[in-house]
C-alpha cells in the first residue's frame, strides 16, 4: 500500500504534543476569543461579516475534539479493563473543577469588588446570586433556568462532565458494531436525530439552542469525536494523504462560511481535520505545544480578561477622546492580553494545582481497577464451577 492511502494494517499514530492536534485545540479556543471579543469592537465584527457570527462552530469543534482525544487516549484502556469507569470519571473532574472553582472566585471577587466601588457591570444579568450555585457545581446546562453567566464559557465544560459520565458505555455500545465506518454512520444517525428534535421541541437546531439545554447539542458531537476516534485507530491513513485532507477540509470549511452559513457540511469539515490530524506526520510544532496547553485555560478565562480590559475601556473612554484607530488598537490588544493572563493561569493556577491533585486521585483510585478484575476472576471460577 503506498503511503498516500489507508491501510488498516498500520498503527495509528500515537498522541503527542506538538503536533496537528495541539495546533487545532489552540486555534479553536482562540476563535471561540474572537467569537466573544467580536461586539466590544468600535465596530462589531458580526456586522461586517457573518461568519464572525458562528462561534458555535469553534465550540462544536472543540466538543468533537474533546470526545475524539478521551477515545484514543482511554478508548483501548476502557476496552479492555485498564480503567474502572468511577476512576475515569473522577480523574476528568479532577482536570476540570479545581481551575474553574478558581475563576468563579475570581468573578464573585471581580463583581463585588465593582460593585464596592459603584461600579455596575456590562451585563448585570449574568452576576446573579441565585445562579451561582449552579455555576459552581457545574450544572447549568442540566435543565435550569437563568443566563448564561457567570463564568459563560465553562457551559461546555458542565455538559462535558455528562459526556465524561457516558464515555465508557458510549464507548463499548458502540464498539459492538463492527466496522468504524457503520459505528459512524450510526453517530451521524444520533446527531441528526436529536437535532430534529431540537428542531421539533425547541424550535431551533441544536448548535442555537439555550445553554441550559447544552446537553443536547454537547452529547452528539462528542460522541461524534469518540467514533472518529475509532475510525482513526483502525483506519490508518499515510502522512501524505492525511495532509492533503487537512488542506482540503481548511479551505472547504473557510470557503463554505464566507460563502452562507452551512452547518453540517462545516462540521463534517471539521470531523474530516481532525481524522487527518491523527496520520499526519507533522510534530515538534514549539508554538503548538504551547498553544495546546494554553488552549484549556484560554477557554477558562477569557470571559474575565474580557469583562477587566472592556471595562477599563469604557472608562478610559469617559475620560478621554480617543481616534477611532486608538479604539481599534485597544480592542486588539485585549487578545495579547487574553493570552498572557492563560499563560500566566496554566502556569501558576491550573498546573501547579493539577501537579498537587493527580497523584492524590491516582492513589484514590489505584485499587479500583484491580477490585473489578478480582470480581470478574470470580465470577468466572464460579462459572467454571458450575
Amino acid at each position: 500500500m503506498s503511503d498516500t492511502g489507508a491501510n488498516t494494517a498500520k498503527v495509528a499514530r500515537p498522541l503527542s504534543r506538538g503536533g496537528p492536534l495541539d495546533a487545532l485545540r489552540f486555534f479553536a479556543a482562540f476563535f471561540i476569543v474572537v467569537y466573544h471579543y467580536a461586539e466590544q469592537a468600535p465596530v462589531s465584527l458580526f456586522s461586517i461579516h457573518p461568519a464572525f457570527g458562528r462561534g458555535y462552530l469553534a465550540t462544536d469543534f472543540f466538543l468533537l475534539l474533546s470526545g475524539y482525544v478521551l477515545g484514543r487516549a482511554y478508548g483501548s484502556r476502557i476496552s479492555d479493563g485498564r480503567i474502572h469507569d468511577g476512576a475515569f470519571l473522577i480523574k476528568r473532574i479532577g482536570r476540570v473543577w479545581p481551575a474553574h472553582l478558581v475563576m468563579i472566585a475570581a468573578f464573585v471577587a471581580l463583581v463585588l469588588g465593582t460593585t464596592a466601588l459603584g461600579v455596575q457591570p456590562r451585563n448585570p444579568q449574568w452576576y446573579q446570586w441565585d445562579q451561582l450555585p449552579q455555576q459552581v457545581f457545574l450544572i447549568q446546562t442540566w435543565g435550569f433556568q437563568g443566563p448564561s453567566g457567570w463564568n459563560m464559557p465553562t457551559w461546555t465544560l458542565s455538559a462535558l462532565l455528562v459526556c465524561y459520565a457516558l464515555f465508557p458505555t458510549l464507548w463499548r455500545a458502540f464498539g459492538r458494531i463492527g466496522s468504524p465506518w457503520m459505528a459512524l454512520l450510526a453517530g451521524c444517525a444520533v446527531f441528526v436525530a436529536v437535532d430534529l428534535f431540537s428542531r421539533q421541541v425547541f424550535g431551533l437546531p441544536s448548535f442555537h439552542l439555550h445553554l441550559k439545554n447544552g446537553l443536547y447539542r454537547a452529547i452528539p458531537l462528542f460522541l461524534m469525536g469518540v467514533l472518529i476516534a475509532r475510525l482513526a485507530r483502525e483506519v490508518v491513513i499515510g502522512p501524505k494523504l492525511a495532509d492533503a485532507l487537512a488542506i482540503f477540509a481548511v479551505v472547504g470549511f473557510v470557503v463554505l462560511n464566507v460563502v452562507g452559513e452551512y452547518a453540517y457540511p462545516s462540521l463534517a469539515l471539521l470531523g474530516l481535520l481532525i481524522f487527518a490530524a491523527s496520520g499526519s506526520a507533522r510534530n515538534g510544532w514549539g508554538w503548538a505545544k504551547t498553544g495546546g496547553r494554553l488552549s484549556f485555560s484560554l477557554y477558562l478565562t477569557n470571559q474575565f480578561v474580557g469583562a477587566v480590559w472592556f471595562a477599563m475601556q469604557r472608562l478610559l473612554d469617559q475620560k478621554v477622546a480617543l481616534p477611532e484607530a486608538a479604539h481599534w488598537a485597544i480592542w486588539a490588544m485585549a487578545f495579547p492580553a487574553a493570552l498572557a493572563f492563560a499563560w500566566l493561569f496554566e502556569r501558576l493556577v491550573d498546573a501547579p494545582l493539577q501537579d498537587w491533585i493527580k497523584p492524590r486521585l491516582e492513589k484514590a483510585t489505584a485499587g479500583w481497577g484491580r477490585k473489578r478484575e478480582g470480581n470478574q476472576a470470580a465470577q468466572a471460577m464460579v462459572t467454571t464451577l458450575r
